[in-house]
């Protein structure tokens, strides 16, 4: 399969995406507060593992009494929050699958005498008859993973061990134990999305997850508003705020590292958990094989030059200049997450009537939250059309649709030395498809496709409440001749 086929594969299912989790919290506050704000969302997804693992930073010791700790204070909750959505799980469900790796640092814990239960229950949930992925999200060291794989290489036929590594997706912070790199040369089928790095923590500066919040840490995200992550923001926004607001520590570096492997799988519209170079709260990547890496990878890089894959974002700063680099990719929609996430610290304490929620967005009569596909032809108008969409709290709401050019990046094909050397006319460079949007600001907007490709057009829908609130829907254009 070619990496411009393996960028182009969409994961169509029904249903809430399947997630693990592996977490070596307890060496810093900031998976502690990821694990808060996850359960904020646990109504969006299946949750289906909470493991405690180690890193280079807790190389000898797993903490899954913390990861209780905070799923007690869940539980306080949990009664007030199904007032406003349902699917929250039961605390005694997501009890049962809190479990701990193995207490030791990467690949010393694979291949021992006896798994751990954190790698057995990951093997149960791939093994589930279940036509959905599960995302594998890595906040620490993957040897959870390894340990897994190892197991079931060992133990199972080739064919059974292709099949069970198809099933998953995984999304690793950085590589935080060398067990990371190993699976990617061993299982090279693997689904992967990572910012491939030392074990010490010195390239995360330019790694696409610090966008969450790193701009003063990193020093790596000029444009940002810090505001919504600061320390301050914080107490008024979600340390105040009840049980749950108790379990979010101060942060002693940035605000919630590990937080963008979930982000993008909560279903706000954007549902950029079918493609990583769709776009959307978690970041945007590409498909490409970086220095070092045996294969192509979902990462961060590529060329700038018009018409090459790469995995930036070119996005207004708060002091209305353009910006251009990875950490873009999030925190161009840190207000609404930020937003969205002190809105659901209300739910823990209020009534419905009380507490803002997302606005329901209707596209051309579809009210759900997948894509929406259509065929166009350029020059050829498409029209679409918010008619329906409402808020359930009765605020107004505005809708802006706008085209998200650098989603159409992941899919592009490499720009080749001949182009470069001006051999075709600047007018045939295998560019981004473009479109032009007339009434981007009403209920109604008309888009004109001016040239072939696929085109991911964006409708943003705030509501006017406090805090304002923003959901999306995500409309894909097949433009053709």
């Amino acid at each position: 399969m070619t990496i411009e086929s393996q960028a182009s594969l969409v994961d169509n299912f029904q249903g809430k995406p399947r997630v693990f989790v592996l977490t070596d919290i307890g060496n810093e506050p900031d998976d502690q507060m990821s694990l808060t704000r996850f359960l904020l969302y646990s109504d969006d997804f299946e949750t289906e593992g909470l493991v405690a693992v180690t890193s280079t930073w807790q190389k000898e010791k797993v903490s899954p009494e913390i990861i209780q700790k905070v799923l007690s204070n869940y539980g306080r909750i949990r009664a007030n929050l199904v007032k406003h959505a349902a699917g929250f799980p039961p605390l005694e469900e997501l009890s049962r699958l809190v479990k701990a790796g193995q207490p030791v640092y990467g690949m010393a814990a694979v291949g021992q005498a006896q798994t751990s239960p954190g790698a057995r229950l990951l093997i149960e949930a791939v093994d589930r008859q279940d036509p959905r992925p599960l995302y594998v999200i890595v906040w620490g060291g993957a040897n959870t993973l390894a340990e897994a794989l190892w197991e079931v290489r060992e133990k199972r036929s080739s064919e059974e061990v292709k099949a069970f590594v198809s099933q998953m997706r995984v999304y690793a912070i950085s590589d935080q134990d060398d067990a990371g790199p190993w699976i990617r040369i061993e299982f090279p089928d693997l689904f992967y999305i990572v910012s491939p790095s030392t074990q010490d923590g010195g390239q995360y500066s330019s790694a696409t997850w610090t966008g969450i919040s790193g701009d003063k840490y990193y020093r790596n995200a000029p444009g940002a508003d810090f505001t919504t992550v600061s320390n301050k923001w914080l107490d008024e926004h979600v340390r105040s705020k009840g049980s749950l607001g108790e379990t979010y520590p101060q942060y002693l570096f940035i605000m919630e590292g590990d937080t963008p492997t979930f982000l993008g799988l909560i279903r706000n519209g954007l549902a950029s958990y079918r493609n990583p170079g769709w776009g959307g709260w978690g970041g945007r990547y590409i498909l490409r094989q970086p220095a070092g890496e045996s294969r192509p990878i979902w990462t961060q890089g590529g060329d700038s030059f018009p018409g090459s894959p790469n995995s930036r974002d070119t996005v207004i700063g708060v002091d209305g200049q353009r910006y251009t680099s990875d950490q873009a990719t999030i925190w161009r929609w840190r207000k609404a997450f930020q937003h969205d996430f002190s809105a659901r610290m209300d739910w823990t304490l209020n009534e419905f009537k009380d507490a803002n929620h997302n606005p329901v967005v209707v596209v051309n009569g579809d009210s759900s939250k997948e894509p929406i596909w259509i065929d166009a032809k350029i020059g050829t108008p498409v029209t679409l059309n918010a008619l329906g969409t409402s808020d359930p709290d009765g605020h107004q709401v505005k809708c802006h649709w706008w085209y998200y050019e650098e989603a159409a990046s992941a899919i592009s094909k490499p720009v080749q030395p001949e182009d470069i050397l001006g051999e075709r006319g600047e007018d045939e460079l295998d560019v981004l498809p473009k479109v032009e949007i007339e009434g981007s600001a009403g209920e109604q907007a008309k888009v004109i496709p001016q040239s072939a490709g696929l085109a991911h057009v964006i409708l943003t829908v705030e509501d006017d409440g406090k805090p304002s609130l923003t959901s999306y829907r995500r409309i894909i254009l097949r433009i053709g001749n």
